[in-house]
């Protein structure tokens, strides 16, 4: 909803790009959409010009636990089994398209979603958390044809960062948020280093309303933890868990995610060290238009809290 107002406490936290994905309850949960973190009455104005679709799968825990409940797959097998049906269909109904046999009352959006991923129009963004079902993923990806262009929380990335690295998938990953499930029990504080140290691509996601206001505190948290361990990441790096490599993820690091000629203004001016607890972002500019500044209180506000505001006080 464009007027939610979290938007805007996420550009008080420095965000000026946002991906916006369906839940993690179903094996495919459908299109997400890359947004400028801009006030907009619709979707359609704050979608990011030329960004691409991305398809939100799953796998594990949740969508075993949501079929288990209505009679469908309750097991990791039954996952794989059901994932693997659909991209047989998919590959079909792509072939299907591609030579121009497909009737008008035949078209599936489900299926025509599907065969864009087949296509490399649309990238994979995977919620998963074991090291060995990744794996297995990146197996069922290359029998299909598709690629995986980021697995999300990837608590067990730390092990197989050879694995993201070949296949060129980049983790999504908190810095220190794990043990609340079974399958996201085996976390470390230095899974993010451990990954990017092994040349893959590792990035810092937010996954909650409270973490988006504040990721240079998690990249902080992240880099502090990886250099006790001495592997000396600078923070020059560190910074590209939340600017350029999510970017790359994205299918947008032509428009964004670095200070580069020709690329858009996207700046964000700290008041400090950005690597400190104390520090607070204290002027956003987005394609080089200045959204939020700190000292004179120019910030976006929301339909919903300018509603709330009395009632607060």
């Amino acid at each position: 909803m464009p007027q939610d107002p979290g938007f805007a406490e996420a550009l008080a936290g420095g965000v000026t790009t946002l991906h916006i994905l369906p839940g993690s309850a179903n094996l495919f949960g459908g299109r997400g959409i890359t947004l400028r973190n801009v006030a907009s009455r619709t979707v359609q104005g704050m979608k990011l010009p030329d960004a691409p679709y991305t398809l939100k799968m799953a796998c594990g825990e949740n969508p075993k636990r949501v079929y288990g409940q209505k009679g469908g797959p309750a097991s990791r097998m039954g996952n794989f089994a059901h994932y693997r049906k659909n991209w047989i269909k998919a590959k079909g109904y792509a072939a299907k398209l591609k030579k121009g046999e497909m009737k008008p009352g035949d078209r599936n959006l489900q299926l025509e979603t599907l065969a864009g991923v087949l296509n490399g129009e649309i990238l994979v963004q995977m919620h998963c958390y074991r090291a060995d079902e990744m794996v297995q993923v990146l197996d069922m990806a290359k029998e299909f044809g598709y690629k995986v262009s980021a697995f999300h929380h990837a608590v067990e990335a730390y092990k197989i960062p050879d694995y993201l690295k070949e296949s060129g998938a980049c983790a999504a990953m908190w810095s220190d948020w794990w043990g609340f499930k079974m399958e996201s029990y085996d976390g470390i504080r230095e899974n993010i280093p451990f990954v990017h140290a092994a040349g893959a691509c590792a990035i810092i996601h937010s996954d909650d309303a409270t973490n988006v206001q504040r990721l240079n505190q998690e990249i902080s948290k992240a880099w502090a933890h990886g250099n006790r361990v001495g592997l000396n990441i600078s923070r020059a790096d560190a910074w590209k868990w939340i600017s350029s490599h999510p970017a790359k993820a994205l299918g947008i690091s032509e428009q964004t995610g670095s200070l580069e000629i020709g690329k858009r203004a996207d700046i964000v001016i700290w008041t400090g060290d950005p690597f400190s607890g104390y520090t607070k972002a204290d002027k956003v500019y987005v394609d080089g238009a200045l959204l939020y500044d700190l000292k004179s209180g120019l910030k976006p506000m929301s339909d919903f809290r300018i509603g709330k505001i009395g009632s607060e006080r």
